[in-house]
């Protein structure tokens, strides 16, 4: 699990997040919500059923920050891969997410 924290944003919506996601990986990953509860992440920015990263906004008193971490997007893929060599394929993607969220100008 990584923290990232942006510019303080009281008023940034999980919706607004998920669509400043949608916009820059259109076409390359899919964003998907989170389905059922979202205790922990909102949504996903997904590569494959195997490689995707999980996200979820935190607005604090005085910081506005994303929290992520790479998964299996899929139940199937989790078992398959049986979480050992999983993370290898994260890597990748988490830091690509890492990177948009900290130059991302609507985060800024």
């Amino acid at each position: 699990m990584a923290v990232t924290a942006i510019a303080h944003k009281p008023n940034l919506t999980k919706e607004q997040a998920i669509e400043i996601f949608r916009k820059r990986f259109e076409g390359k990953y899919r964003i998907e919500d989170i389905k059922g509860i979202r205790i922990l992440r909102d949504f996903m920015v997904v590569k494959n059923p195997f490689v995707g990263v999980a996200i979820k906004l935190e607005q604090g008193a005085n910081e506005t920050k994303f929290i992520y971490g790479g998964l299996c997007p899929r139940l199937w893929a989790r078992l398959l891969l049986n979480g050992l060599i999983a993370f290898l394929f994260w890597n990748s993607l988490t830091k690509e997410v890492k990177a948009f969220i900290e130059t991302a100008p609507e985060f800024r």
